[in-house]
């Protein structure tokens, strides 16, 4: 595990705070690591997205060749 250090705005300091508050979290590095997640997730999807559209393949044929992929 790395340690960074990072500066964040205040209402986004806030909220992190709150989930811990409320125990969704245990720490605020949960809170940060989980939405860096999710955000480097979706910019995976929208990159796919964009190089399957680039190569004139329908969302649809894509899912139905994974489906077929995995068995």
């Amino acid at each position: 595990m790395e340690t960074l250090e990072a500066r964040v705005p205040g209402d986004l300091y806030s909220e992190i705070k709150e989930r811990v508050r409320l125990k969704l979290y245990s720490n605020e590095s949960q809170v940060v690591v989980k939405g860096l997640k999710k955000v480097f997730a979706e910019e995976s999807r929208e990159y796919l997205r964009s190089l399957v559209k680039g190569l004139g393949v329908d969302e649809g044929e894509m899912l139905n060749e994974a489906k077929r992929i995995r068995g």
